[in-house]
């Protein structure tokens, strides 16, 4: 009985705004129309739908969008967060998370690049060695490499991140040439990254390349370790070199 009450109410509510007049039931239908409009998610038909609409929803929509803004800096301080503790799978999670809010962060595609080439070492716990799975967390992280080199091209994390993957995952050692030659053009004596250098030299078959970017390492570091390595590395390139 009750709900007959109010639809009868409803209708002599419409009914009466009806008997004022051709405007007021001009702005009786265009208020349903919005209402039913943006119940089906359609966009407005008019100007004067737009301008009820941004009247209607525009504090809601910044509300939104600040809120938004603020869940994207959070996945992406936690995607570092999980990285710098070594969580990778947790830090590739978050990243990805967070590339939708932030798509063009080279950044983000670093540590779903790093991320990755950790995670494709798991491959061997998978059944049958987990080869399928291996190639499929290197492609991810070659991949997330370039698209950081992409919009930042001087980034060195990633052109390290890169040369690594390339030499000692892939065994790919020319590709890594370039990318850890131009983190050197601006890091002349970065000690790991002419290590790198050196080892993809190496594996190239440049053997004489390999014992100079040695003999760079030996007088740049002052680490006695660091030096003792690079002798080593050097000595045994010559030796293949002139068969010693």
């Amino acid at each position: 009985m009750k709900r007959l009450v109010i639809v009868f109410a409803a209708a002599a509510a419409i009914a009466a705004l009806g008997s004022c007049g051709d405007d007021k039931q001009n702005f009786l239908e265009q208020m349903f129309d919005i209402d039913a409009r943006s119940s089906k998610n359609a966009p407005p038909s008019t100007v004067e739908e737009l301008k009820d609409g941004i009247a209607k929803y525009g504090k809601d929509v910044e509300k939104t969008a600040l809120a938004m803004e603020k869940v994207g800096t959070y996945w992406r301080m936690l995607a570092v967060k999980y990285l710098e503790k070594g969580l990778y799978g947790d830090a590739y999670d978050a990243a990805v998370v967070a590339l939708r809010h932030y798509p063009d962060s080279a950044g983000l595609y670093y540590v779903v690049g790093l991320s990755a080439a950790f995670l494709s070492k798991t491959a061997a716990a998978e059944p049958g060695g987990g080869g399928a799975s291996r190639a499929a967390w290197l492609a991810t992280s070659e991949g997330s490499y370039k698209r950081s080199l992409e919009i930042n091209p001087t980034s060195s994390r990633s052109l390290y991140g890169l040369a690594v993957l390339y030499t000692f995952e892939m065994e790919n050692h020319e590709a890594a040439i370039a990318p850890i030659e131009a983190l050197l053009s601006a890091e002349t004596n970065n000690i790991d990254a002419l290590f790198v250098y050196a080892r993809a030299l190496y594996g190239s078959g440049r053997l004489q390349e390999a014992a100079d970017a040695y003999d760079r390492i030996i007088s740049a570091t002052t680490i006695e370790a660091k030096k003792k390595q690079a002798a080593d590395n050097k000595k045994r390139a010559l030796d293949e070199l002139y068969g010693g």
